[in-house]
């Protein structure tokens, strides 16, 4: 007889890996929005909406960050206990309790979002050992959900109420443990650099003293066309112009224009044809005199009669500067350090109607990548009867 199986196995393959897909773009862009805003110091998520390709790099960004640490873990697991099949599942959980932080929070930091590790990251931990130990007696609780919803939605067969169950404390876990995350490295933020090097200041270069070098011969100048013999032509003897060198003699300024004057014969000069008077006030000596002009007194400026000009003044609107101007003047938002780092506050975003719909989101897509991973499970021909 001719196995149907496959004709159910392979359609729910590809369900299932297009549908998980699909929830690994929503899980990345939701797990990074609550840690970054988290990390920034907000108390509320500003929850912004993504365009669906923008995501794709976020999944591969968070399968290497856990990859790095979760793949070499299951085949420790894989290799220390063959006989114990819940080791293959709780030794990654460990080390990715354990490790992974550490590269998240090196990824915020770095100049690069793909760096691993960086020793400055221990440094900063170290500077906070009670705010460490904090966030991971925190965490714990939150991996065993998240490992034990993880078990319940994709790797069991069958048993669909686990599924219905075990989504919706997967997407809640998932976003809590970002919230503690970032809240890590905000507190982190105000602690020191310590492994920075500090850049020396070039010292200034001595100054090097000049050596009088001897003076030097000065070089023969090339010979002036009046030092070689003229040519003979048919109209006498040709010499050339001189080229005038740097060297040489300043040229002599040129000579004073001599201007031609008429001779005093001893005739009478005859008198102009109109004097002004002379002038009795200031302003009169730079007033040009004409034939014409018969007053002697100078026009005498006046104010304008009438409303005086009215001054141009600028609307309200531009004068006055508006709320997020000052806001930005006066930084009173900038983020402080926490007075206290684990409190209550830290879960109040799971009210906020983002972080609801979020959960909403990946609950839904979460059950149907699960169905369909059930079917091809169920419906795998190379499985055992």
């Amino acid at each position: 007889m001719v196995d149907l199986r496959a004709f159910i196995f392979v359609p729910a393959l590809v369900g299932s890996t297009l549908l998980g897909f699909l929830f690994l773009l929503h899980a990345a862009s939701y797990y990074l929005s609550v840690l970054e805003g988290t990390a920034a110091g907000a108390k509320e998520i500003p929850w912004q909406s993504e365009a669906l390709t923008d995501n794709f790099l976020k999944v591969f960004y968070l399968a290497w960050l856990i990859g790095l640490w979760a793949g070499p873990a299951y085949l420790i697991g894989r290799a220390v206990g063959p006989s114990e099949p819940w080791l293959k599942f709780v030794i990654p959980l460990l080390v990715m309790w354990a490790l992974y932080p550490v590269s998240q929070l090196t990824s915020l930091s770095a100049s690069t979002a793909w760096m691993p590790l960086n020793a400055d990251v221990f440094a900063r931990l170290a500077q906070k050992p009670a705010v460490t130990a904090g966030f991971f007696a925190l965490t714990v609780p939150v991996y065993a959900v998240f490992g034990l919803a993880f078990k319940w939605a994709f790797l069991t067969k069958g048993e669909y109420p686990l599924l219905f169950v075990g989504m919706p404390l997967l997407a809640v876990s998932m976003l809590l443990y970002a919230r503690l995350l970032g809240r890590l490295a905000f507190a982190l933020l105000f602690t020191k650099d310590l492994l920075r090097r500090r850049k020396k200041k070039p010292r200034p270069e001595p100054v090097r003293r000049a050596r009088v070098e001897e003076a030097e011969e000065p070089a023969p100048l090339a010979p002036q066309p009046s030092d070689l013999q003229p040519i003979n032509t048919p109209d006498g003897e040709l010499v050339g112009y001189n080229v005038l060198i740097a060297d040489d003699d300043p040229p002599r300024p040129p000579r004073k224009r001599v201007k031609a004057q008429i001779a005093d014969d001893g005739l009478p000069e005859p008198p102009p044809a109109h004097e002004p008077p002379a002038p009795a006030h200031r302003l009169e000596r730079a007033r040009t005199w004409a034939d014409e002009d018969e007053d002697a007194l100078p026009y005498e400026m006046k104010a304008t009669e009438g409303k005086e000009p009215e001054k141009a003044t600028l609307p309200s609107e531009v004068l006055k500067p508006r709320a997020d101007e000052v806001a930005l003047l006066d930084r009173h938002d900038a983020p402080k350090a926490p007075k206290q780092v684990w409190s209550g506050e830290l879960f109040v975003f799971l009210g906020q109607p983002g972080t609801v719909y979020a959960i909403l989101v990946l609950t839904a897509l979460g059950l149907l990548a699960g169905m369909m991973v059930r079917v091809a499970r169920t419906f795998d021909p190379t499985a055992g009867e």
